[in-house]
């Protein structure tokens, strides 16, 4: 394989790296009464794991105090500055809540509900779409786009429900289907993280390249040249041929897989070279 190009590949590898298409987008997690500041914690830990920013705390039943407190931040780990830097809106007349609520939220352009309802398509108002079903829109200017998590006991209402887009359900087993809070909002946001992102396997300072096709049709030769010197019957020449190059393909190989897996079998060529030379003197 040619060295300078994999210097190159090297040095321009990035890992993980925002898709240019989705520069514009703004994303905020908006958690609507929630009850345990453990879960609030959790979940601001969960969206540092994913690159979220913009958490929204809308009139917490839990107590502001004790969603700021050290403990809370325990459970946040290193995504504390979201904790910290949260945006909490506090209603003090519940029965403005959905008020409130539906003029928050004109400031979004899409709004995302999540439910663990929604299985029977009899239930229209909660008629959802899985997770990697969403599709995110691209845009040249700014788009922002909340997703919205309900309390930890029932959810999202019926009338918090009406006030967004789209809803989004994860799929999950018929007997228990309820997910703790964090583990939804950690699921939903992974499959956003994933549509919004280019991921490239590596690993740091030291990056899995890839093989590329070229560098397997160049092992692929070899095993050509091996079947012949073994002399292969030609019915079966043909599929052992394929029957490697679906292996090969399937395999995902890296570019440092490839070449100890072609240094193995040049060797094995080289011999079964040599010894048809010897056989023919």
């Amino acid at each position: 394989m040619d060295k300078k190009k994999v210097k190159r590949e090297l040095m321009s590898f990035q890992e993980i790296h925002h898709a240019e298409d989705y520069r514009n987008v703004a994303i905020s997690v908006v958690l609507i009464q929630p009850e345990h500041a453990g879960n609030i914690g959790s979940i601001a830990r969960i969206m540092k794991n994913f690159d979220f920013t913009k958490l929204v705390i809308f009139n917490p039943i839990e107590t502001i105090e004790n969603i700021l407190s050290y403990k809370t931040q325990g459970f946040a780990m290193h995504g504390k500055d979201i904790l910290m830097n949260s945006e909490i809106i506090d209603v003090h007349d519940n029965e403005e809540h959905i008020i409130k609520l539906k003029n928050y939220l004109r400031q979004y352009d899409l709004v995302i509900a999540t439910t663990a309802k929604g299985k029977r398509y009899t239930n229209i108002r909660r008629l959802a779409i899985f997770p990697e079903d969403l599709h995110i829109p691209r845009s040249e200017k700014l788009l922002k786009i909340a997703i919205l998590f309900g309390k930890e006991s029932r959810g999202l209402t019926n009338k918090e429900i009406s006030l967004a887009d789209i809803i989004l359900r994860i799929p999950t087993g018929i007997r228990y289907p309820s997910l703790n809070l964090s583990h939804a909002c950690g699921i939903i946001l992974y499959e956003i993280f994933k549509k919004i992102n280019i991921l490239n396997i590596g690993r740091g300072e030291n990056p899995v390249l890839l093989a590329d096709r070229e560098d397997r049709q160049l092992l692929l030769k070899i095993v050509k040249e091996i079947s012949e010197k073994l002399k292969v019957r030609d019915y079966k020449k043909e599929n052992v041929y394929f029957a490697f190059r679906n292996i090969f393909e399937r395999a995902f190989m890296s570019k440092r897989e490839l070449t100890l897996t072609i240094g193995l079998f040049s060797k094995v060529n080289d011999i079964l070279k040599s010894l048809n030379l010897y056989e023919g003197q």
